[in-house]
């Protein structure tokens, strides 16, 4: 079996003969000769069979579990094979970035179908297509909403703490302040919150559902917000949306959050895509591509980048965002579960998560552990327990079940979805139940 080569010799003397030059050095003369490596130091190249060899072996050593109850993040859906096969096609995995609109019609059409089913998902006038995540999302949503005089981000402790730490990032370069309000019961205090507004204050950010997995008041939080004349930020998880009123109707003025349950694999944590829509009066702060539906001279429907204000080979070296091509891809599968699936499959999936998570709850419930937080959850929620966290997460790793995320020593963030079934979850709560 012969190793891959991207170009033969006489390929790679053609080349060379067409350009006018007469090695593969020359073309590096102008790189001073103190700066060339003299050699690498590389072991022997392996044939495609031995690399084969050797990456079965690395992927041996992964424990594959049976039952998943984990999620703070990163979520088991399961994916119709239509998604994993249509998105496999080489038309698709093949194309770069579509910036000719005259030579990308399927990729930019593609773009757009993503961009209105986003739209329709979360109530927004306008979506992009796309930021790396749902942490990056959130992040260039604080930076959409800040203004000379207004230069503070409201959030909460009970948002996911790798967005915390994003947001943090971002503010920390760009003279803005993150104040973080303590959530004691769990959810948004609302009167603790109208203490903390003022004239500083640019926006406000929740998660719906936020990390603990509790339904937050987001209607009164936004008029909160408004109020106290900042913007209102939400980040939602697209499976929630397709039964919880959607951010439009909570008087969101940016709706964000990560796309991966819509189709892409938990894959070690990425490559995930960030939605973002808002409204109209917003639209020209979004970072990314905007992708519109026009017609051509002959009068046929054809479609082209509409708006990229804030993208780097718009403004260069001024640009407040630097999106990479392959966040199209992502959007693209993401479009193609959504389509697959429709408004009411989404629907069934949804209500398959808040109905397994309920009766998980209640089942460790019936074990010995008890709900920290009360209130209305989706998909996810905290038990604590005078067992520690880490016996109940090992009893359950022993029986081929990956548990829930430890918050703390005794404190447990559990997760169901459709992918589960009562005997799955009739078997964890046995062996939760065992444990002593």
């Amino acid at each position: 079996m012969s190793d891959y080569l991207s170009a033969t010799e006489r390929e790679t003397k053609e080349m060379l003969d067409s350009i006018g030059v007469k090695s593969l050095d020359e073309l590096f003369e102008d790189v001073p000769a103190d700066l060339k490596l003299k050699k690498l130091n590389l072991p022997a190249g392996k044939s495609q069979q031995e690399t084969m060899e050797i990456m079965t072996a690395l992927s041996q050593k992964n424990k594959v579990y049976d039952i998943i109850l984990r999620g703070a993040g990163s979520y088991d859906h399961y994916i119709p094979s239509m998604v994993k096969n249509l998105s496999s096609r080489s038309e698709f995995i093949t194309a770069y970035t579509p910036y000719q609109a005259e030579m990308s019609q399927g990729i930019l059409q593609a773009i757009f179908e993503y961009q209105s089913m986003i739209c329709d998902l979360t109530g927004m006038d306008v979506s992009n297509a796309s930021v790396y995540n749902g942490a990056n999302a959130a992040a260039e949503a604080m930076l959409m909403c800040c203004e000379k005089n207004r230069k503070t981000l409201v959030t909460f402790q009970n948002i996911r703490p790798d967005t915390l730490k994003v947001l943090k990032t971002y503010a920390r370069r760009r003279g803005i302040t993150v104040k973080v309000l303590p959530v004691p019961g769990g959810a948004v205090d609302l009167k603790a919150l109208k203490c903390e507004l003022g004239e500083e204050t640019a926006s406000v950010y929740i998660e719906q559902p936020n990390y603990f997995g509790l339904i937050e008041n987001a209607e009164e939080i936004g008029k909160a917000a408004h109020e106290a004349g900042a913007k209102f930020v939400m980040g939602c998880n697209p499976i929630a949306l397709a039964i919880l009123k959607s951010p439009a109707e909570c008087g969101a003025d940016i709706a964000v959050g990560d796309a991966q349950p819509l189709g892409l694999p938990m894959a070690f944590g990425g490559p995930y895509v960030g939605y973002m829509a808002c409204t109209n009066k917003e639209m020209r702060k979004l970072p990314g591509r905007i992708v519109g539906e026009t017609c051509d001279h002959d009068g046929n429907r054809a479609y082209v980048l509409t708006l990229q204000a804030r993208e780097q080979h718009i403004r260069r070296e001024k640009a407040f965002s630097n999106i990479c091509s392959n966040q199209a891809y992502c959007a693209l599968v993401a479009s193609m579960y959504m389509s697959a699936m429709g408004p009411d499959g989404m629907g069934e999936v949804a209500e398959a998560c808040v109905s397994y998570a309920h009766y998980l709850a209640d089942g460790l419930k019936g074990a010995g552990l008890k709900l920290k937080y009360h209130g209305d959850f989706f998909h996810e929620f905290v038990t604590e327990s005078d067992i520690p966290a880490d016996k109940i997460l090992k009893a359950l790793d022993k029986a081929g079940i990956l548990g829930g995320l430890k918050l703390s020593k005794n404190e447990i963030l559990w997760c169901a979805t459709e992918t589960l079934s009562k005997a799955a979850i009739d078997k964890a709560v046995d062996v939760v139940r065992r444990v002593k």
